[in-house]
């Protein structure tokens, strides 16, 4: 029972911080990413992918810590990226951006304040949606290769029950 509370509060731990960075409505959380997946390549794919060689019950919680450190690396990425177009010269900001300045591009207040934090979020998002899709379709590939002839499939990637998440790796990382 200890260890059930403790696994419960470590994943509150490591999505909150993320629901509130993600600002509420803006981008899909953690839970609701892995809720997708388990839907679209099955309850026993998604066990093969998250929880190789165990009992898959805590496939669901092995994921959404996935999705929300993939979430955390596409926010410090986009914070990079908003940082360097920040700093570069207006004039050639503009010339590359429509005659925008940064603050104009990504500004959604009078005053144009928030525009490194809405930078960071669209940014990040893209990035998060991105990495979510291109999981997903992996996913679906390696379903689709492994229902077309296991044999093949087992001699590809292996035997081991960590077959699934080693194809689906090698998709993701091809896209």
């Amino acid at each position: 029972m200890k260890r059930v509370l403790f696994l419960l509060l470590a994943a509150i731990a490591v999505m909150a911080p993320a629901a509130l960075a993600a600002g509420g409505d803006q981008g899909t959380s953690p839970a609701k990413a892995c809720t997708t997946e388990l839907k679209a390549i099955g309850a026993a794919n998604f066990k093969l992918l998250y929880a190789p060689g165990g009992s898959g019950a805590n496939a669901m919680g092995k994921c959404v810590s996935k999705h929300a450190k993939l979430a955390a690396a596409a926010r410090t990425n986009a914070a990079k990226a908003c940082g360097a177009e920040q700093a570069m010269d207006d004039a050639a900001f503009r010339a590359a951006h429509g005659g925008k300045s940064f603050a104009e591009l990504y500004g959604q207040n009078e005053n144009d304040k928030n525009a490194f934090g809405k930078c960071v979020s669209a940014k990040a998002h893209a990035a998060t949606i991105a990495a979510e899709a291109a999981t997903l379709k992996a996913a679906k590939a390696c379903k689709a290769e492994r229902a077309a002839g296991k044999a093949a499939f087992t001699a590809r990637y292996g035997g081991k029950a960590s077959a699934f998440g080693k194809c689906v790796s090698a998709k993701s990382k091809q896209q």
